[in-house]
């Protein structure tokens, strides 16, 4: 078996910062840059700013990530899992802001007819993908037992109580489809709480651009190639908005030329075909990351339908055999490069 990516974590990134250093004429300074591990990725912050107010700044945005990851983390001890392991016994008692995040992903499947399911935390651990272990191809009884186990409509939900049921045993909430996109948006709260007026998050190709990068300079993100690690597919100016990209190429592996992808279908129980990558563009990181894998997992008309029904979103989509579509609207935003 042939896998990308090195053991237990995945650094590749399908949207590429481009042009960040500064011409001569800016007036802003050249970004303040770090990066951190979390969340199972790389996440890189450049703040614009003077040096000490965006080192700070910078580390307060990291803070704030790392909280997320102890509330959503499903393979490391967090309130997610505690509420998974807990499944069957009835409602449980957890985080309030866990429950909403969890009521926002049960809205997008809803609105996306189930493409994307935040209970397919069977799945998850039966593939392997983004886990300690490596991943792998399971055979179709087990594929079929963890399909047994989805279902989004059988979540119950009481905010005022904050409690969930998952009425099933082995039954487990995965929200990392939208858990990294949640944490941008906090992270990005922070930032501008301090006073923060431009910078740029990233966490392994989740984006949130913050105003401009200089003045009239928009921040330019680059869109991988699926097929080309070194190419870029496409070029977007952001300001004030989220951009995200699911693709087949992010985690896989290949089994007897077979290609096996990290988004999984919860109706099949397999990775999703017909898609080579999904790249969305909206003014709320979780929402276009949900939408992203929902789009994915949909295939490409469907796919192109659930985008278009969001007001303000614009996507670019690349089908199984390499062909081009964007929504409409979204050809200004999105500068071709092939």
């Amino acid at each position: 078996m042939k896998r990308h990516g090195p053991r237990g974590a995945w650094f590749a990134s399908a949207l590429l910062v481009v042009g960040l250093a500064s011409a001569a004429c800016d007036k802003a300074p050249a970004p303040y840059k770090a990066s951190r591990l979390l969340m199972g990725t790389l996440v890189e912050i450049a703040v614009v700013a003077d040096s000490d107010k965006a080192r700070a700044a910078a580390e307060n945005a990291f803070d704030e990530i790392k909280r997320v990851e102890r509330l959503t983390s499903f393979h490391q001890p967090s309130a997610l899992t505690s509420l998974n392991e807990q499944a069957g016994h009835g409602p449980v008692r957890t985080d309030p802001e866990l429950v909403a995040l969890l009521e926002a992903g049960l809205r997008i499947a809803a609105e996306t007819g189930g493409a994307f399911d935040p209970t397919i935390g069977p799945l998850t651990r039966l593939w392997g993908f983004s886990g300690a272990t490596e991943p792998r191809l399971p055979t179709q009884a087990e594929i079929d037992s963890a399909l047994s186990k989805l279902g989004w409509r059988r979540v119950r939900v009481d905010t005022a109580a904050s409690t969930v049921h998952l009425p099933e045993r082995g039954m487990a909430l995965d929200l990392g489809g939208i858990a990294k996109g949640y944490a941008l948006n906090r992270a990005a709260a922070a930032l501008k709480r301090l006073g923060i007026r431009a910078a740029l998050l990233n966490a392994g190709g989740d984006i949130i651009a913050i105003g401009e990068k200089s003045p009239e300079r928009p921040w330019r993100i680059g869109v991988q190639d699926p097929r080309d690690p070194r190419g870029i597919l496409a070029v977007v100016e952001l300001k004030d908005k989220a951009i995200v990209t699911s693709g087949d190429y992010e985690r896989v592996f290949f089994l007897n030329d077979e290609r096996y992808h990290h988004i999984l279908d919860p109706g099949t129980g397999y990775p999703a075909r017909g898609m080579q990558s999904v790249t969305i563009v909206f003014s709320d990181a979780v929402i276009v990351d949900g939408l992203s894998v929902a789009a994915f997992v949909a295939g490409p008309k469907k796919g192109m339908e659930i985008i278009e029904a969001v007001s303000g979103a614009a996507g670019l989509l690349v089908d199984a055999a390499g062909e081009l579509s964007v929504s409409p609207g979204a050809a200004k935003l999105f500068e071709l490069k092939r």
